[in-house]
Parts: structure tokens; C-alpha cells; sequence
């Protein structure tokens, strides 16, 4: 079979739901053609359905090496670097994966967006963990027995499948981000008794999604709404329709005169902005 057919096999397994024979027919098409980048960005969609974020990452870079502009690769590697609690490097991803679906006017760019969000707000909360770390030693110990636990359990089965070189892949990289996974819950659970304790020291400061605009993920200052309800920072909205007369997020066509204030939000974001003028400029 071509590089093509064989590519074509894993779309049907994918359709199908069978992710581990989806799988196995891209990894043989790459085998044959590792020159497609839409070859890697399939697999690696695969592959985060089966939970394997760092093939995930692999997958991307290598699409992203033979394609810059491979929007899904930027995307998909967010997502993983997300799930592995790195939203730092997730967020430089995103950020180029919405660049990309905005100048490529790709439908996903609202999906993009959300990915891009949800970087920041992961890594505005690892800031926020280590704030609050900082200042209570006993949940700081706390959270640290936690993560030896879940280290302790990966080691585990890691050791697992050392010993047993005929188990196969036993999807470990699914059992693993599982146990990372009941690990970072065990750790919002501790935040949220100390933060039930003293409401004032631990609760977690954030922004909320509404505040901010939609293409420099900033919080809005001067927000105005188009026809399509959508909510804008003006002069954000203001220099995207100089080089392109469309709504960033549905493609709809939009000009200036179909901007309108919206000061009930303006409102809200300066009162935001008043009341956490100490640490919300740096979101």
C-alpha cells in the first residue's frame, strides 16, 4: 500500500473510533512518506485521544519542522504541553496556532482562542500555586507528599514494564497521565480546604473570560461589541480591520461603523481593574 492509502486506512480506523489501529496505519505511512507533515498532525490527533502527550509533542515538532505554518501542529502541541502541566511553553504554541488560524481564516480559530486562554489561566494558576506555597510551609509539604506519591506510582509502572518486555505497550502513557491526572486534583482539593481556611490568604486569583479580548487575550479597557455579540478591546479590533475586514473569530464581514460601546463591560473591567490593580496587569 501507498503512503496515501495507508493514510487513508487510518482516517476510516480513526472515524471508527479505533485510535490504536489508526495509529499503526499513520506510522506506517510515515514510514514510507516522512515528508508529510499532515501525516504527523494525524497521528498525533490519535495520539491524544489515546492520552500519549509526549508523542503528541513529538508529532507536532516533527510536522512543524517540515511546516511552519502547520496550524494543527502548533495547536495540538499546546494541548498536550496543557495536560503536562507546562503552560508556559504551551502558551508560545497557541499563541502561533491563532496567528495562523487567523491569517489562514480557518473555522477553528474560536477553538484556538480557548486553547490559548486556557494556557494562560494554567500558567497564571502554577504563578498563583507557588504565591501561596510560599507562604503556608504545611500545604507546601502537603502538596509535596502528594507528588511523590504519584512519582512513586509512574516508577512503578515504569519498573512494570521493564520486567515484563512481552506486556506490550500496555497504553503506560495512558495509566501515567491518569495518575498525574488524580494527583492534580488531590492538589486543588488541599488549595480549596486552605483556601475555605482562610479565604483572604489562599483563594486563587483570576480573571475571568469575559474581561478579556479575544485576539491579544489581554483584559479590555475600551470594549466594544459587534453585530455578532462579540467583545473586542477597541483599538485591538481597530487595527485587525485595518489589514482585514472580518470578525478574527467567525469570519463574518465586519466594519467599523458595526462597532458599538459596550459600557456596562467597560464598567466591569475598570472596576476589575481598580480592585486588582496589584496583580492583574500582569495576567
Amino acid at each position: 500500500m501507498s503512503a496515501e492509502e495507508l493514510k487513508q486506512a487510518g482516517n476510516k480506523f480513526f472515524q471508527n473510533g479505533d485510535w490504536l489501529s489508526a495509529d499503526k496505519k499513520y506510522s506506517q505511512a510515515i514510514a514510507i512518506d516522512s515528508t508529510n507533515y499532515t501525516l504527523f498532525t494525524n497521528r498525533a490527533l490519535v495520539r491524544m485521544k489515546l492520552l500519549r502527550y509526549e508523542d503528541v509533542i513529538n508529532d507536532c515538532m516533527s510536522a512543524i519542522n517540515l511546516n511552519r505554518d502547520a496550524m494543527k501542529g502548533h495547536y495540538m502541541a499546546a494541548q498536550a504541553l496543557i495536560q503536562l502541566s507546562r503552560p508556559s511553553e504551551a502558551l508560545g504554541f497557541a499563541y502561533t496556532a491563532y496567528q495562523l488560524a487567523i491569517a489562514q481564516h480557518s473555522k477553528s480559530a474560536t477553538d484556538v482562542a480557548n486553547v490559548v486562554l486556557e494556557a494562560k489561566k494554567q500558567r497564571w494558576k502554577k504563578l498563583e500555586r507557588n504565591r501561596i506555597d510560599k507562604d503556608n510551609s504545611m500545604l507546601n509539604q502537603m502538596k509535596e507528599l502528594v507528588k511523590r506519591d504519584s512519582e512513586r506510582k509512574i516508577l512503578d509502572l515504569r519498573e512494570q514494564q521493564w520486567d515484563s518486555p512481552n506486556a506490550g505497550d500496555r497504553d503506560l502513557e495512558s495509566e501515567i497521565a491518569v495518575i498525574r491526572e488524580d494527583a492534580r486534583v488531590q492538589m486543588d482539593e488541599l488549595e480549596n480546604v486552605f483556601a475555605r481556611a482562610d479565604p483572604q490568604r489562599y483563594k486563587p486569583r483570576e480573571v475571568p473570560d469575559y474581561l478579556m479580548d479575544s485576539i491579544s487575550f489581554s483584559i479590555m479597557t475600551d470594549p466594544v461589541v459587534t453585530k455578532n455579540g462579540h467583545s473586542y478591546d477597541r483599538s485591538v479590533i481597530m487595527d485587525h480591520l485595518r489589514r482585514s475586514n472580518t470578525d478574527p473569530l467567525t469570519r463574518e464581514p465586519l466594519s467599523v461603523s458595526d462597532l458599538r460601546p459596550n459600557l456596562a463591560l467597560k464598567q466591569v473591567c475598570a472596576e476589575f481593574l481598580e480592585e486588582n490593580a496589584g496583580w492583574a496587569v500582569d495576567y
